[in-house]
């Protein structure tokens, strides 16, 4: 099989055996599109983001490679930074991303904090304030915890911050400066799944958790296609439609509204 691209869109073709006699193949199409003043799409002259069969990093973490047979759903992924209302510093603040006028994800972002030595135990500090806050892997739950000389890589980001075992080691260090506002961290033992509106690494334990389940001899039974998606569970659609709407609140001065282009290749 050969991929004849007559486009002006990057494209990829992705190829698989399934069994002796069968093979597997798909293919992917990027556009890129500019968004102008006057908020429309404008397909963009240089189509510069490009397919990449690895994985690949970009100033807001990594990008997992594109080169998957089936996905179980249309991923949303913002890569950018929360931005208070009118450049105003703040110490905590919201992001929500909305599909149709309806949530589908809503994080909150506190400024820099630690954790702080207390009669009582451990205190978390007062939020430092900020304007910008970069909404990467980095700031979210997860990182390495040491146990016994080794450092123990968390399952669902081992790029973040906040992720310990023994409570010695958690003072004067880190928290997360996102997290999900119905599951915040109260006490140094919380610990939550990583939150965002990034890509997450294709094969972390939140996909395993999703959408793959096995019986009492490890064979799989079930194997969601979602399991190759690259964003937060929360970030997933079913599909998205031409003229169909996707609201950001908090990364911009004001929304960001977005309604989805149709453009014939």
């Amino acid at each position: 099989m050969e991929l004849i691209n007559n486009t002006p869109y990057p494209a990829l073709m992705f190829k698989s055996g399934l069994d002796d006699d069968k093979f597997a193949m798909s293919v992917a199409v990027r556009v890129t599109y500019d968004i102008a003043k006057d908020g429309n799409a404008v397909v963009s002259q240089n189509q510069e983001w490009k397919l990449s069969r690895q994985l690949w990093q970009s100033e807001y973490g990594p990008i997992e490679s594109d080169d998957v047979f089936k996905r179980g759903g249309v991923d949303i992924i913002l890569l950018g930074r929360a931005k208070s209302p009118n450049g105003v510093p703040v110490r905590s603040m919201e992001v929500t991303v909305k599909h149709n006028n309806k949530t589908i994800n809503k994080v909150v972002v506190f400024g820099d904090r630690k954790w702080e030595k207390s009669i009582l135990g451990l205190d978390i500090s007062t939020p430092k304030q900020f304007t910008e806050m970069p909404l990467t892997l980095n700031n979210a739950y997860g990182g390495t915890a040491a146990w016994d000389g080794l450092l123990i890589p968390h399952g669902n980001n081992p790029l973040g911050k906040g992720y310990h075992y023994l409570k010695e080691d958690y003072i004067d260090k880190p928290l997360p400066n996102i997290e999900d506002p119905n599951k915040l961290i109260r006490k140094f033992k919380d610990q939550p799944d990583p939150v965002g509106v990034s890509c997450i690494p294709q094969l972390c334990e939140l996909h395993l958790r999703n959408n793959v389940e096995f019986d009492k001899n490890g064979t799989i039974t079930k194997l969601d296609a979602k399991f190759y998606n690259t964003a937060f569970p929360q970030m997933i659609v079913d599909k998205i439609e031409p003229n169909e709407k996707i609201e950001i609140i908090g990364m911009s001065e004001k929304p960001f509204i977005l309604n989805i282009p149709f453009q014939k290749i």
